[in-house]
């Protein structure tokens, strides 16, 4: 969804919105435009029990020149580059199979009268984002802030939502076994 609102803050527009995506068969939603991150979840479907959807709400501000000030929150630095993996059953049948997430973050540094943005990749897998970087120790206490902040908004939502992808991708792989042993042509004794 390219343009939901609201700023800031999920409400219940945007979940009923989602809601009824998922009701027609949606498989993802990403959303964004509130400048700032948002939940993550697994949606069920009311139409059909057996569908279900993951949305995320807002990416945040992937590439962005709103950085903190009076007017607006840290958390309008934070953006993540979004991840989803698909797979295609013997059946035929494509289903979400993972979702991941890289925090992003968005510095502003001025020399003179000239701004400029720096977009950060936060992986957490670097152990040195000052040395990968070649960050100041301030720079690099803001990022982590950052990193822990959009985290706190979409972690637990991803482990969730990769928990309920796992079972569903075992119950599926199970219900292909099951039926590719029950079409095995059956060859009599000699």
């Amino acid at each position: 969804i390219g343009n939901w609102l609201p700023k800031i803050k999920q409400n219940s527009t945007q979940s009923a919105i989602a809601q009824n995506l998922c009701d027609a068969g949606v498989d993802v939603i990403i959303g964004g435009h509130a400048h700032v991150m948002q939940p993550m979840e697994i949606l069920t479907s009311s139409v059909d029990p057996s569908g279900s959807t993951l949305c995320l709400y807002s990416l945040g501000n992937a590439v962005s020149n709103i950085v903190k000030s009076n007017a607006h929150p840290a958390e309008c630095e934070d953006g993540m580059i979004f991840t989803v993996s698909f797979a295609k059953y013997s059946d035929g049948t494509v289903r979400v199979e993972a979702a991941d997430v890289l925090p992003t973050w968005v510095y502003k540094s001025s020399s003179g009268s000239k701004d400029s943005y720096q977009v950060y990749p936060l992986d957490d897998q670097v152990e040195d984002w000052k040395a990968q970087f070649d960050m100041s120790s301030s720079v690099e206490k803001e990022a982590r802030a950052s990193y822990d902040r959009t985290m706190k908004i979409v972690g637990e939502g991803l482990e969730a939502s990769n928990t309920y992808l796992t079972a569903e991708r075992e119950a599926k792989l199970e219900e292909t076994v099951e039926l590719e042993e029950i079409t095995e042509p059956v060859v009599p004794a000699a």
